[in-house]
């Protein structure tokens, strides 16, 4: 029996494997694309102390128990609206993080899919950087 004449007899079950296996590819190309976007905590570090800005999507009162040092809060909004400001600034490089990686992870990709290559997320958000036993600025400054 060749392979044609299998995949004649067989037709469902071919087709079913052929599905599986683009959506396999597909998959896997998400995440590789995504693991581009998101970088560990030290890697942050490094990208923070060469000039890099930090901007936290939390809620106010969130940031204000705790945030990365020298980070700007904002909303996903004013990301959203200060967007063209941020695509002009392309050589300087911009780490975002949320609570868990998840809201910082779809706005560094909009802002990749819009032209901003220098844009990086934070593999677990906040809680990945204080897992990594990273420094979080605790007071506000009077």
């Amino acid at each position: 029996m060749n392979i044609y004449e299998f995949i004649s007899n067989h037709l469902f079950l071919s087709f079913g494997l052929l599905l599986s296996f683009l959506l396999l590819i597909f998959n896997e190309l998400k995440t590789k694309q995504q693991n581009l976007a998101n970088i560990d905590p030290f890697k942050a570090v490094n990208l923070i102390n060469s000039g890099a800005s930090v901007i936290d999507l939390r809620s106010s009162d969130a940031f204000k128990t705790g945030h990365i040092v020298n980070s700007k809060s904002m909303t996903v909004d004013q990301l959203n609206t200060s967007h063209e400001k941020l695509k002009k600034s392309k050589q300087r490089a911009m780490v975002i993080v949320c609570s868990d990686g998840s809201i910082s992870s779809k706005a560094v990709n909009k802002l990749r899919s819009d032209g901003k290559e220098n844009v990086f997320g934070i593999s677990g958000g906040l809680t990945g950087w204080s897992e990594a036993n990273m420094p979080l600025v605790t007071k506000q400054k009077k």
